[in-house]
């Protein structure tokens, strides 16, 4: 074969190379956004109760999707952690809290905790440290038990989770926990809908928020949280966080003044805080403790004293790290109210918060 035959063979052999590429791109340019589009359709019942089958316990939860949902590409998703005895519908049932985040494109995913077990399955509730054994971190009760009445659930007692009185939430599912189940629920919300995976965020309320600390022993859902916001919920008696290998989210505690369930606590009082509601004597961390051992474990350099951030009225709004509002990597904010959420206040102060915080993945 010729220098001139070669020459014509190998102009074909790449334009008949190029064509094939051009062709494939093509192909994948017209089918990505089929498969996007794919992604991100609704449940065919967008609003119902979905369901998460773990091991024995079959888990729920509820979804609302902003209105441009399908045209906006990833989007950030708010996860909901009701109070107890609360269920999916608890945050729901606010409208204005359900408009402010489809406004903002934001995914909102309500789970249920889970109740005493059958055949009752009331008083739904989200286990976190010391709360189904009724004993802290550091090995003594949660409680008062000689002025606390006893609100064991009986599956708690048949199982012998509940070493003392004082345990107060669900033991369902003891192999796998209420974060461990945060985390396979995130899985399945990032593989079936378009979730930004790094805007994804944790807000609970009073049960809920006390939950929400528990990240910090969690290490799978804490490299999945962007931020956390907890509403009235304190960590028990010796549970703060730890300095470990573990990059802790930003977190905001919200709590109330006149809150005598989850008592914050003076500022810059680290001693112990107690159940005070005519009934109960529950033994909590202070809320200053709480945000100031959460900067240290971040790898702060904390003060003493509190320092003031700027915040929207009503609020005061303190941290234990140089930092304003957007930057602290924890920060207490007091109202005066009691053990309440009062969403219209608390949830636009939570939703910024959130908003401009990006989880970046480690180097």
């Amino acid at each position: 074969m010729g220098p001139v035959a070669r020459r014509k063979m190998s102009s074909r052999y790449r334009s008949g190379i190029e064509a094939f590429a051009f062709a494939l791109m093509m192909s994948w340019l017209c089918w990505t956004p089929v498969l996007a589009v794919d992604r991100c359709q609704k449940p065919s019942e967008p609003e119902s109760v979905q369901r998460l089958q773990l091991g024995s316990i079959e888990r729920h939860y509820r979804m609302i999707f902003p209105n441009q949902y399908e045209q906006s590409g990833l989007q950030p998703l708010v996860i909901l952690l009701h109070g107890w005895g609360g269920n999916e519908n608890s945050f729901f049932d606010d409208q204005a809290l359900v408009q402010q985040a489809k406004a903002q494109g934001v995914i909102l995913v309500a789970p249920r905790g889970l109740g005493d077990g059958a055949p009752d399955f009331s008083y739904n509730s989200w286990s976190f440290r010391g709360s189904n054994s009724g004993v802290g971190d550091n090995g003594l009760p949660i409680c008062d038990s000689q002025s606390t009445p006893d609100y064991r659930y009986d599956s708690c007692k048949e199982a012998g989770i509940a070493e003392n009185s004082c345990a107060w939430t669900h033991c369902q599912s003891p192999e796998l926990s209420d974060t461990q189940f945060l985390v396979e629920l995130i899985r399945v919300l990032e593989t079936e809908h378009c979730v930004d995976a790094e805007r994804i965020y944790l807000f609970g309320g009073s049960n809920g928020g006390n939950l929400a600390w528990d990240v910090a022993v969690s290490p799978e859902l804490a490299s999945k949280v962007a931020a956390l916001a907890s509403l009235i919920g304190l960590p028990h008696q010796s549970s703060l966080a730890k300095r470990v290998n573990v990059k802790l989210p930003p977190a905001l505690l919200i709590t109330g003044l006149n809150d005598t369930t989850d008592p914050p606590g003076d500022w810059d009082d680290f001693s112990v805080t107690t159940t005070s509601n005519g009934s109960d004597r529950y033994f909590y961390e202070s809320a200053s403790s709480t945000i100031r051992n959460w900067s240290w474990a971040s790898g702060c350099s904390v003060s003493e004293q509190a320092i003031t951030v700027n915040a929207p009225q009503p609020f005061d709004c303190r941290t234990y790290c140089p930092g304003e509002l957007a930057e602290a990597p924890a920060i207490d904010c007091r109202l005066d109210m009691g053990h309440e959420y009062q969403l219209d206040k608390t949830w636009p102060l939570a939703l910024d918060f959130f908003l401009k915080r990006v989880r970046r993945p480690e180097p």
